[in-house]
């Protein structure tokens, strides 16, 4: 049942994908932030010019828009883009396809024509994919197949995944969504099953580094590794002696993560002749004054308010389920500090987007907890069904709302209680 859940995603992400750009709702995949996201691979492939210069002159005359986030450093006078060269990388293998068919098809190989657009765009919905199936793994594990199956359908419809992998595919939060649903899932085998344990932990290594290299905040994400199964001081140092035991595997992972990180800091370093920047420039945190009920409650961008469903992941959590519980002080720890810095950016909102997209990389974290209360709610036939309407209740008012954000009928940023009020449960 889990397997077609994760085929049926495929399939109603590709209907949700041609339907947006078919009609006209969105503007062309790589645009916004998924620009900067983007751009390396035309410089790179195209151009031979891994400092962006001639991807600047050749579509911006020369200087790219304040949009981009991408602005010549200081004293060195070279481009420093804001966002790492992560989704590019993993878009690699779709821009390649699309430089193919453009050649083949006789158009101009700027990197920004039809086919390098959908490449982008369709690489994110195929990452969000894999990421459903690393997660269906990861609860494979632990537990049922219908249970695992609810999960999966639950949190692809009735948070904002779905427009994620589709209307807004080109942004980085999927792919994060893919790492980190991989990363769980190599991290319980690495502390469970001792079998090849020098190439998982080049994978986990891998996959780190690659988390750095997609978003370097979510660094933070990788704390779960250290703290997987700790939940007392006796059960800590019990892991802190684990892995002082496999120092030697612990240097492997250190090695792999390092080396896919390595060429963003050589980048870092051409531009700058610093190995480790602020590539924001000026813009960064204020953490005197965090926006915690915004990006929690409000109707800007709150979490819970545009996906109520992930409070039945909460709820699951605090219940408890035997496969969550090596998870949970890592869960705790990381939420914590992504929530304190997500709430203390300058633009806590992120922008324009449908609900806070900040919180799609953590998905996965979210779906051990549903999968936790959907497993209690089999107990009794009773819980089923509570917990069956209030979750479908919360998947329909999510594609509803997701429905008027693609309708423009919701505002993309700064919406009002008044505004929201005024719209709901309308489509025009």
């Amino acid at each position: 049942m889990s397997r077609r859940v994760v085929l049926a995603a495929a399939v109603l992400g590709l209907a949700g994908y041609i339907f947006v750009y078919a009609t006209g709702r969105a503007d062309p995949p790589i645009r916004s932030d998924g620009y900067s996201y983007y751009v390396y691979l035309p410089a790179w492939f195209i151009h031979g010019d891994p400092g962006l210069s001639a991807v600047a002159r050749d579509c911006c005359g020369g200087e790219f828009p304040a949009f981009t986030a991408i602005i010549r450093w200081p004293g060195t006078n070279q481009w420093v883009n804001a966002h790492p060269i992560g989704v590019a990388v993993l878009q690699t293998p779709f821009f390649l396809i699309g430089h193919g068919l453009t050649k083949w098809s006789n158009i101009s190989p700027d990197g920004f024509t039809m086919y390098y657009q959908h490449a982008a765009g369709l690489s994110g919905l195929a990452w969000t994919i894999a990421g459903l199936y690393m997660l269906r793994r990861l609860l494979r594990r632990n537990f049922s197949d219908r249970v695992t199956a609810a999960t999966l359908v639950t949190l692809f419809l009735g948070t904002g995944l779905y427009h994620y992998a589709t209307y807004d595919s080109s942004y980085s939060h999927v792919y994060s969504f893919f790492l980190f649903a991989t990363f769980l899932y190599l991290t319980e085998l690495w502390w469970t099953d001792r079998r090849s344990r020098w190439e998982l932990s080049i994978l986990v290594g891998v996959v780190a580094g690659l988390i750095v290299l997609t978003r370097h905040t979510n660094a933070l994400f990788l704390l779960m590794f250290p703290l997987y199964g700790v939940s007392t001081l006796a059960s800590l140092r019990g892991a802190v002696s684990s892995l002082a035991a496999r120092w030697r595997e612990l240097a492997a992972i250190a090695i792999a993560g390092a080396l896919v990180m390595l060429p963003q800091l050589l980048i870092y370093f051409r531009a700058t002749g610093r190995f480790l920047v602020s590539s924001y420039g000026d813009l960064g945190f204020n953490f005197t004054s965090p926006h915690l009920w915004g990006v929690l409650f409000s109707v800007q961008k709150g979490l819970f308010f545009w996906s109520p469903l992930l409070l039945l992941a909460v709820a699951g959590w605090i219940r408890g389920h035997k496969a969550t519980r090596p998870f949970v002080a890592g869960a705790l720890v990381v939420m914590a500090i992504d929530i304190y810095l997500i709430a203390s950016w300058w633009d806590w909102q992120f922008g324009s987007s449908y609900g806070h997209r900040g919180f799609i990389d953590t998905l996965p974290l979210f779906a051990l907890g549903l999968a936790s209360l959907f497993e209690w709610s089999t107990e009794r036939p009773r819980r089923t069904l509570a917990v069956s309407i209030v979750a479908n209740l919360a998947v329909f008012l999510s594609v509803f709302q997701m429905l008027q954000y693609w309708n423009g009928v919701l505002p993309m940023s700064d919406l009002t209680w008044d505004q929201y009020r005024s719209v709901f449960l309308r489509l025009r």
